[in-house]
C-alpha cells in the first residue's frame, strides 16, 4: 500500500459520519438550492456546505464499495488512488441527485452511482486501448454468459439472450480481443526483488542452449545388440516400459532384462566417468 493511499484512508477515517436526522437535513438543503432557479446568497451557501458535509462524511463509503475493485487494480499496476477518485465522482453525482423525500437511506441510493463509476473507470483503463464504455459492457455479458453455459453458446445464441445482433457481437469481440494488450513493464511475481515481463523474455541474439547427446550415442554403439535392445525399451521411447514390460517384449525374464540393463549402465559409466 501506497504512502498516498494508506494517507488518505487515514485522513478520512477522521471525518465523523452522518446520523439519520443529519443525513435528511443536509439533503434537504442540498435539492432545496440545487431545485432553485435564482437561490438567493444565504440559501445558495447553506447548500454548498451541505454538499460538502455530505459528500466527505461518505468518502468511507467509496472505499468500502471499492475495496474488491482495488484489487483488480493493483492486479493491473493501476494506482489505486484512481479508482477511488472515480468512485468519489460517482459519490458526487449520487449527492446531486439524492432525493430524501424516497424514505431509503443515501448509502443505498449511492452505491449504486460509486459502483457504476468505479466499473466505467476500470473499463476505460483495462487496456492500452480504450473501448466505449457500452462495447467494454456488451463484451463482459458475453463473456459471463459463456462462462456460465453449459455447453459452447453460438453468437446467434448470445444475441438472442442479449438483444443484440450477431454482426454486433462478432465486432464487440474483435474489438475486445484486439484491445487485450500487455505492457513489458508490468510487473511479475518473483521472490527476488521486482521483476517485470521484459526480463523474461529472452533475446533471439543470445545464444541458446543445444541439447548435442551425439556423445553418448557413440558410447551405446559400443554396446552389444540385447543391451542397446533393453536399453532402448527402457529409455528411448516416450512410454517407457517397465522391466517386465521389456522382458515380454524380448522374450526373458524380469531378472534377466534387470541383469542386463545393470550391465549396460555400468559400462557407460566407466567410460564416460572413469575411476
Amino acid at each position: 500500500m501506497s504512502d498516498c493511499f494508506g494517507d488518505y484512508l487515514r485522513s478520512i477515517g477522521r471525518i465523523p459520519l452522518l446520523t439519520p436526522s443529519e443525513e435528511l437535513h443536509l439533503a434537504a438543503l442540498v435539492q432545496r438550492w440545487r431545485s432553485s432557479s435564482e437561490p438567493v446568497a444565504g440559501e445558495e451557501r447553506r447548500g454548498r456546505r451541505a454538499f460538502s458535509r455530505m459528500v466527505t462524511a461518505n468518502l468511507r463509503l467509496v472505499v468500502a464499495l471499492s475495496r474488491q475493485q482495488l484489487q483488480r487494480a493493483r492486479q493491473r499496476n493501476t494506482d489505486p488512488m484512481d479508482v477511488l477518485q472515480a468512485g468519489n465522482l460517482g459519490l458526487i453525482r449520487a449527492v446531486e441527485l439524492f432525493q430524501p423525500a424516497r424514505g431509503y437511506r443515501f448509502s443505498t441510493y449511492g452505491s449504486w452511482w460509486i459502483r457504476q463509476a468505479v466499473n466505467r473507470h476500470l473499463q476505460g483503463t483495462a487496456g492500452l486501448i480504450r473501448m466505449p464504455a457500452q462495447m467494454a459492457g456488451l463484451a463482459g455479458k458475453v463473456q459471463a454468459l459463456r462462462n456460465a453455459a453449459v455447453k459452447p453458446l453460438t453468437l446467434v445464441e448470445l444475441g438472442r439472450r442479449l438483444g443484440a445482433s450477431e454482426k454486433r457481437l462478432e465486432a464487440v469481440l474483435l474489438a475486445s480481443h484486439s484491445c487485450h494488450t500487455l505492457s513489458l513493464d508490468q510487473a511479475m511475481a518473483s521472490g527476488e526483488g521486482e521483476v517485470c515481463l521484459a526480463d523474461l523474455i529472452g533475446d533471439r541474439s543470445d545464444p541458446g542452449l543445444v541439447d548435442d547427446y551425439r556423445w553418448l550415442h557413440r558410447e551405446i554403439t559400443l554396446l552389444n545388440a540385447l543391451e542397446r535392445q533393453v536399453l532402448a525399451l527402457r529409455y528411448a521411447g516416450d512410454d517407457s516400459l517397465s522391466l517386465a514390460q521389456a522382458g515380454v517384449s524380448i522374450g526373458l525374464p524380469k531378472h534377466k532384462v534387470q541383469h542386463v540393463e545393470r550391465m549396460a549402465l555400468l559400462k557407460l559409466r566407466r567410460r564416460l566417468a572413469p575411476a
